[in-house]
Order: structure tokens, then sequence, then C-alpha cells
């Protein structure tokens, strides 16, 4: 009886499953996201702005200016409460125990006082009452006139008036949301103005200043100073200035062009890094997207190499990469093909022989028809251990880490190998390597690849030389412009390769047997290899027929790999003709 088991949906994210694999988060298809909703187009909205927020936000704050406007204002009302309350103290006052104030001899004080605009100087009694003021000092009366019973319609503004009207509007709007912001309101609470309280005290010998806000919420800076004859307190002389909102706001409406042309150059900044990176970046994210959709899509990377910069190199890099990965999908789909072909052979081959066998009548057809299947037994292992090895060359490319290696070294051990496990019979091979100087010859290379590449080479010159010949490898040194870089060859004395096929020997599968070869003892993959992971060296490799200087006849067979030198640190190593130039440059 089957159990039941509790099956769960799998959260979206990156998981791990049970058997090592790694779970990839599900991405939706298609157009993700709208410009203006862009994360990336956001942040680089965002990024910019907070230096225009802070701009703004110090220039409606003000904070500095604000308050070292009203210790000036304190400053100067105190030395004019202070003026004026000596001189009444001496002038407007009597002697002895029965001095108070002479109203009209501190009128007259006052009078000749220079008050400035929108300030105001009051003068009360020991009892706290109002006896100067001087707003209504000079007993004037106020003319103006009167507005129309019936309100005029308003002229239309002229059109160059709109900046002027949009800029006044635009700034009242930002006074008026700094002005309500809630920690004002809380400032503007606790220093809400007490006329009479700040009169009790001053009548008890303190001085009263600093800043107020009135009902209106309008900040005023006041100081409330005591009339004083001798230690007597006689009244209060009160000074207030209701000037500094106008000065802050003017100091404000200045700073509004360069807030201006900030926001400006904030918007326009936004906008270029949006079409110079966002838009670029979506394009690419779409057609890369197109080409994992569809594989007639190959194209679909737009060229940006022109714009000479990151954005431009990952461009390059997605074309490269996109058509490496089609490159690959291609020889990965061919290589299926040629694998069933070539193991198609033995395995017709062993129907064959196999039904045949059925039928045979005599002991010699039976073993010559097992001598058959035991034949293509072996070549289909030869078969499919080359293949394996052929892919998993990239896999292991990848995990192995390049090392800079001693050419005469690689040459030296790979010669002694073979020295060792030689039997002595047949053809042997020799170094003939003949580097100049005692300074090693570098090369960045995967070692195990590098080194199965050169026996490759060498174990088919061994096969294809006679057993009188010999087969040699050198490394030498060639100048490639201001690079220098490593050539090895392998040579042999064997008959040769045809001319027509001197680029197919590289083919995967292609097999040229030598004479008296047993058949199937070659898959055909060696030099296919061969040429695989030099490529991953940015090397190259190809091959070539020696040939008689005399009589231009073949003396058998040359095959020759090409890397870049590199120097101890895995950097290119400059040729001599550059170092030269370097030198004199220096000695000149």
């Amino acid at each position: 009886m089957a159990s039941d088991t509790n099956t769960k949906k799998p959260k979206s994210g990156v998981s791990k499953a049970s058997s090592g694999r790694v779970k990839i988060r599900d991405r939706r298809v298609g157009p993700r996201r709208s410009l203006l909703t862009s994360r990336l187009t956001r942040n680089i909205f965002f990024s910019n702005l907070i230096g225009l927020v802070i701009l703004v936000g110090g220039s409606l704050a003000m904070g500095r200016f604000e308050a070292g406007l009203i210790d000036a204002k304190v400053e100067n009302l105190h030395s004019l409460a202070s003026t004026i309350t000596t001189v009444m103290g001496e002038d407007a006052t009597g002697y002895g125990s029965a001095a108070q104030l002479d109203v009209q001899n501190a009128r007259q004080v006052l009078k000749g006082v220079n008050v400035p605009d929108r300030w105001r100087v009051r003068l009360h009694d020991r009892g706290g009452q109002l006896l100067l003021d001087t707003e209504t000092l000079n007993d004037e009366i106020s003319v103006s006139q009167l507005d129309p019973i019936i309100p005029e319609t308003p002229e239309t503004a002229a059109p160059e008036a709109f900046p002027e009207a949009f800029k006044e509007k635009t700034l009242k709007w930002i006074g008026d949301k700094a002005h309500n912001l809630p920690w004002r309101k809380r400032m503007r609470d606790t220093l809400r103005r007490d006329l009479k309280g700040d009169i009790r005290t001053a009548l008890e010998g303190d001085e009263m200043l600093g800043q107020r806000y009135d009902d209106e919420d309008k900040l005023i800076v006041t100081v409330s100073v005591p009339v004083k004859r001798v230690q007597q307190v006689l009244g209060v002389v009160t000074v207030e200035s209701s000037d500094v909102d106008s000065i802050i706001n003017a100091e404000r409406r200045a700073l509004a062009p360069i807030i201006g042309l900030a926001f400006l150059a904030t918007l326009l900044s936004s906008l270029a890094l949006t079409l110079f990176i966002t838009l670029p970046m979506r394009k690419l994210a779409r057609a890369a997207e197109l080409v994992t959709r569809s594989s007639r899509k190959r194209g679909a990377i737009p060229d940006l190499s022109d714009r000479r910069d990151e954005i431009g190199d990952l461009s390059s890099v997605m074309q490269e990469m996109t058509q490496g990965l089609y490159a690959r999908i291609d020889d990965i789909a061919n290589f299926a093909a040629d694998v069933a072909h070539e193991i198609k052979n033995p395995l017709t081959s062993l129907r064959s022989a196999s039904d045949t066998l059925r039928v045979a009548k005599t002991d010699e057809q039976r073993e010559k028809l097992i001598s058959i299947i035991q034949q293509d037994v072996s070549r289909m292992d030869r078969l499919i251990t080359d293949i394996s090895k052929a892919s998993k060359v990239d896999a292991n490319l990848a995990r192995d880490t390049a090392q800079t290696l001693d050419v005469k070294d690689i040459v030296e051990n790979i010669t002694e190998f073979y020295a060792q496990t030689s039997s002595g019979d047949g053809p042997q091979l020799r170094n003939v390597t003949e580097l100049q100087g005692d300074d090693p010859v570098f090369i960045r290379a995967f070692e195990t690849p590098f080194a199965q590449v050169l026996r490759n080479l060498i174990d088919n010159a061994l096969t294809f030389s006679p057993a009188d010949g010999e087969v040699r490898i050198k490394a030498e040194l060639r100048s490639a412009g201001e690079k220098e870089r490593v050539v090895i060859t392998v040579d042999d004395d064997g008959p040769g390769i045809p001319e027509e096929n001197l680029e197919t020997v590289f083919e995967r599968f292609y097999t040229e047997r030598p004479k008296g070869a047993q058949f199937g003892s070659h898959s055909g993959l060696g030099l296919a290899i061969c040429r695989q992971i030099i490529t991953a060296h940015k090397g190259s490799i190809h091959a070539e027929n020696r040939q008689s200087a005399a009589n231009g006849n073949i003396q058998g067979a040359r095959f020759i790999v090409d890397v870049p030198r590199q120097t101890r640190g895995g950097g290119p190593q400059m040729s001599k003709r550059k170092q030269k130039k370097i030198e004199a440059k220096k000695a000149a």
C-alpha cells in the first residue's frame, strides 16, 4: 500500500536541491518594466536630486544666517534700548524718593531718536501701562486710497511677466511649506510672545531679549530694558524689530535663480545618464532576451563599440559571447552528428558479423568473425573514450588554472618521459631546442592540457615515422610586431601529409592510417583536441610538409604550435626590438 506524501511547491528564489543542483529563480520574460519605472532610472534621478535637495533645504532653513541675523538684531536693539533708558534715567525722571517718569521729557527723548523703518519703541510705566509708542508718537494721519466698491477686472498679465509671476508663486509655495514644518511649528509655540510677561520681568530689574513670534506667526526680535534712576525702576523701554523675515525672504529670493539652475542641471544630467546608460542597457537586455528565446536572432546584440566606454565594451563582449555560444551550439550539433556517424560504422560491422556468425559452417569462419567482432568492440571502446575526452576538454580548461611555465622545462621533461618509456625499438624522440641566453622563456598555459597537446603530436609523429627515423621537438622565439611568440615544432621522417589534407587533419574523426597500422586503432580526435586546447591558449596550430632544398621532395611532416610569450608575472613579453627602443629613450 502506497503512503501519501505531502508535496510542497518550491518557493521562488535560489534554493539548493538534495542532489546538489541549484535552482535558478524564475524570471519573467518580455518587457519587465518601462523606462520611467526602471530602478536604474530612479536611482539616477534620486542620486542627482540629493545635492539639489540639500541646496534647497539649506536655502529654506538658512539656520546659521537667521541665527546670526537675530543675534545682530538683538545687539542693535539692546544698544538702542540702553541708550534710550540711560537718557531717560537722567533727563526724564525726578529726584529723590519721589522720582518718576516725566512723560513730556520722555516724549522729547523718543522724538530725538532715529528709529529705523519697521522698528518700534514703547515705554511702559511701573504699572505696565503704555505711555509712549513710536507708531503714534508723531500723531500723523495716514491717508490712502480706498478700494473701489466694484472690483475692477484684472488685466491679463503680459507674456514677459509670466516667469516672474511663476517665480513668485513658486517661492511663496516653498516658503509656506517650509514655514509649516512640524519642528518649526513647535519652535514658534515655544517662543510665542508674551509682552506683559516680558514687561513684568523687566520691572523686576532684569533685561528680556531674543526672538518671539506674534499671533500671526511673524518673527519679532524684541528687547525689554528697565528705566532706572540709580537702583529704582521707573518703567520699561521695549524695542522690537519685525524686518527679519523680509531680510531672510530677500536672501531666499536671491538664491532662487541658483536653485533653478541647479534643478535644470540635475534634470539634464539625469536625462543624459538615462539616455546614455539606461537606454543602452535596456537594448542590450532585450537583445540578449531575444537571443535566448530564438536561435534566429544571433545578430540581435547591438554594436555599441563606438562608445569607447564600459557599455561599449559590454556590447562587444556580449557579441563575442553570443557568437561563441552559437558556435559552440553548432559545434555540439555537428559533433553529435559525427559521433553518430562514426559509431554506426562499427555497429554495422558488429551486426553483420553477428548475423553471419549464426550461419558459419566451419570453425575457421567462426574464429574470423569473432576476431572481427572483437576489433569492432575495441574500436567502439576507443571511440567512446576519445569522445569522452574531447567533450571534457572545455570543462577541464574552465576548471583548471593557467600557470606561468618555462618552455625549456616543458620540452626537456616530455623528452625525458619518452626516453624512459621507450622500448628502444622504432623511432626515437630528440630535443633540438636551442634558445639563446640564460633567461627563461615563459608561456601562460594550462600545464596538463598543454602537455597533452605535445604528447598527441609526438605520438602521431612516432606512428608515421619509419623504424630507423626520429622525431624532433624544438622550441624557439619569433617576433610578431611589438611582441614575441613561442613556437614549438614537432618534425617526423614519415611520408608527409597530402597538400589537400593539411587543414583536414585537424577535423574530428579524420584518420590517415600509416601502412601496417591496425584498422580502428585511431579515432581521429587527437589533432582536433590539440587545436581545441591551443585555441583556448590564444594560440594557433597548423601542419606543413618538410621539403628537400635540393629536389623539393617531401621529407616528412611538421606540426607547428604558436603561443604568446609571457613574463614571469603573467603579462605579455615585449620583443627585444621594443626593449631596445625603451632603453634608447631612457639613455637619451
